[in-house]
């Protein structure tokens, strides 16, 4: 098996390996700085709008995210703008994470592992990106995490009581951040158990202490909600989101399509936008090709790598990619403990893509001894950030995916119409932004084709009311007619045009306005 190696082969190749890592690290957390998205997701301008006007500052999925931004908020200057504010935070943990995970990669891996190449991969990969430069509760909490592990290696090493405490505290904390990161706690934990006989339950007390602070923080959150102090309410407060069908879904070939296409999105950006973009600009297709030939050269690296090792060892069997030493095993085995329960997660929550953040730094950790990956790893890196500066960052930095300052102005100024939009989440979390009102106006709804999919709703009930508005001489308008075709979660959730015209067959659809994005405009229809 391949060792842990902690002997410094050449002093001047070793502090070469750190000035490129370090170069790595500043290049893309600079380019997250620079970058920021300018088409922000719904969820985005919800939690801004909470830091903003103090709404929801605890809330049960992800306790104390809204809360730290509400405090990274005051401590900058007032005249910033909350949104910017927030992802200028998500973009320096991001670089936080890349520090973190290359201290740890260097620990597990020794001097002589391709932390830089480690580096690369993982900060290049779309869903660090992704979220590194937007307004998401995803970064933060992998940045706890990966402290965490650093803590938690540091304590099978050295086994000092203070530093099983610390990779306790750390984990804790990623979870009252976001509770998917219990899983990562939990791994560490069956870790500690597995450490062995000599003083196990020892360590299992001091790492599992600070759990004690999550019912505690839960506890102190609840008068915020206005709930009563009681163990119904507080078992609802905690899993919040599962009693309102916001996690978890039923397997199925959707679940598992949704899963496949975000595990991939998870490194390499792939949306209805990509073929919009390449449509729009033929040109970029010659930067997805330099993208690809990078990739196979990578791959072909790899490949004449590991053929040499293989003739250098004479056909000798393969070694899994763990230390020989038990705390090598040990480490490896519980971090595909983590991948395994997040990635899990990830399907039951019918293949979100944000619960699939971490797979990277998991990837580089538990292959980072792996031999034969130094030489393909640069190439690799180059070609995904290559690929997702070109069709994730750029784009959504320097494009108009989205354009609703026109309709939200439209809204304001007819608060009696009735609006039926393809994104009504989007535009009610944006008026909340604006307007500081928690509650949205009701005459917001959404499309017509997931509007029926609501409980308690069909066909025919939306039908009947959109009859008695239109006898009542309410205006009743949609924008979710003949827009932009791009293909994505959205469209596969509630179905194109058609779906929305065969509930509105009978009716005069009139276009009264436009609004303009950079893949054609998105039309305001009146439903007549």
């Amino acid at each position: 098996m391949p060792s842990v190696s902690y002997t410094i082969a050449t002093p001047l190749g070793f502090v070469r390996s750190k000035r490129v890592e370090w170069l790595v690290i500043g290049l893309l957390t600079g380019l997250c700085l620079l970058l920021p998205t300018q088409n922000s997701t719904l969820d985005a301008w919800y939690y801004a709008a909470c830091v903003r006007h103090g709404h929801e500052l605890f809330q049960p999925h992800h306790l104390l995210y809204n809360a730290a931004g509400w405090l990274w908020l005051h401590v900058l200057p007032a005249q910033l703008d909350v949104l910017a504010t927030l992802k200028i935070l998500n973009a320096l943990a991001f670089g936080g994470c890349l520090l973190v995970l290359r201290d740890l990669l260097r620990r597990v891996g020794g001097v002589t592992a391709p932390v830089a190449g480690w580096l690369l991969v993982v900060g290049s990969s779309f869903g660090m990106l992704r979220f590194a430069t937007e307004n998401e509760t995803y970064i933060l909490p992998l940045l706890f995490s990966l402290l965490a592990s650093r803590s938690w290696w540091r304590a099978v090493l050295e086994n000092k009581n203070w530093q099983w405490v610390t990779a306790g505290a750390w984990a804790v904390v990623a979870a009252l951040f976001h509770q998917i990161h219990a899983f990562w706690w939990l791994a560490l934990l069956l870790g500690t158990v597995a450490t062995g006989p000599s003083g196990r339950w020892k360590k299992v007390v001091l790492y599992a202490l600070p759990a004690l602070v999550v019912p505690l923080a839960y506890v102190a959150a609840m008068p915020s909600w206005e709930l009563p102090f009681t163990l119904s309410a507080f078992w609802r407060f905690v899993f919040h989101d599962l009693y309102a069908g916001h996690a978890g879904a039923q397997p199925s070939g959707r679940t598992l399509l949704l899963t496949s296409i975000n595990l991939i999105r998870t490194f390499g950006q792939m949306h209805g936008s990509t073929l919009a973009l390449l449509r729009r600009w033929p040109a970029l297709g010659t930067l997805a090709l330099l993208s690809a030939g990078l990739m196979l050269v990578a791959v072909r690296k790899l490949w004449q790598t590991r053929r040499a090792s293989a003739v250098a060892s004479s056909g000798a069997a393969q070694s899994p990619p763990i230390s020989a030493a038990t705390p090598g095993q040990l480490f490896w085995r519980t971090h595909l403990l983590v991948l395994t329960l997040q990635v899990g997660c990830a399907v039951w929550a019918e293949g979100n893509a944000e619960f699939m953040v971490m797979i990277p730094a998991l990837l580089a950790l538990l292959l980072v001894n792996l031999p034969g990956l130094s030489s393909a790893l640069p190439w690799a890196g180059a070609s995904l950030l290559l690929w997702n500066l070109t069709f994730g960052l750029l784009p959504a930095y320097a494009l108009r995916l989205t354009n609703t300052t026109l309709l939200l102005a439209r809204i304001q100024q007819e608060p009696k119409a009735w609006w039926l939009l393809a994104d009504s989440n989007l535009i009610l979390n944006q008026l909340h932004y604006n307007t500081g009102q928690a509650i949205g106006p009701a005459n917001v709804l959404p499309a017509p084709a997931l509007l029926v999919q609501r409980p308690g709703q069909s066909q025919a009930r939306f039908r009947m009311w959109l009859a008695a508005r239109r006898a009542a001489g309410q205006h009743v308008y949609t924008d979710a007619l003949d827009g932009p075709n791009l293909i994505d979660r959205a469209r596969l959730t509630q179905g194109g045009d058609e779906a929305q015209r065969q509930l509105l067959a009978g009716y005069r659809l009139a276009r009264i306005d436009s609004f303009a994005t950079s893949f054609g405009p998105v039309y305001l229809t009146e439903i007549e």
